[in-house]
């Protein structure tokens, strides 16, 4: 019995299932980001759009959203109908809470992933080779010293 040989097969076995697994993960999980930084993108264009930008600043200019009852500050809607967007809905802050677009989807503020995440994205398939294969050796290298024939 080789127990040397055996273990470094094992490791070696483990450690390329597990960097298949890591780039599965990180195939799966750059799908998300990759989701998320579009739903950014694409709030950003219109929270920033011309027929935005142009009601936020008619509206603040001669408006405040005020409830007459209780003379709090109110969230409102805003039906723009233009550059592709049906609807603002508005926070009490007068910050866009969602855009309502004409083809019925309504887009929230998303914040943009971050830049490190794309990073540990791509060390997913390193530690899955990574943490298998060192725990493999690991474990041998204990194992062998129980095996190691009398001298």
């Amino acid at each position: 019995m080789n127990l040397r040989e055996g273990t470094r097969r094992l490791a070696l076995l483990l450690g390329v299932a597990g960097a298949i697994a890591g780039g599965f993960a990180s195939y799966l999980e750059l799908q998300t980001l990759t989701s998320q930084r579009a739903r950014h993108d694409r709030f950003e264009i219109q929270a920033n759009s011309d027929a935005v930008q142009q009601d936020r600043k008619d509206f603040l200019a001669g408006w405040v959203s005020i409830d007459p009852k209780t003379g709090e500050r109110i969230q409102w809607d805003q039906q723009v109908d233009k550059d592709g967007i049906k609807t603002i809905h508005w926070t009490k802050d007068n910050e866009i809470e969602s855009i309502e677009a004409e083809d019925g989807q309504t887009l929230y503020p998303t914040p943009a992933p971050s830049a490190w995440l794309y990073l540990l994205i791509a060390l997913f398939p390193v530690l899955g080779f990574l943490i298998p294969w060192g725990v493999v050796r690991s474990v041998g290298w204990v194992g062998a010293g129980f095996v190691q024939p009398a001298k």
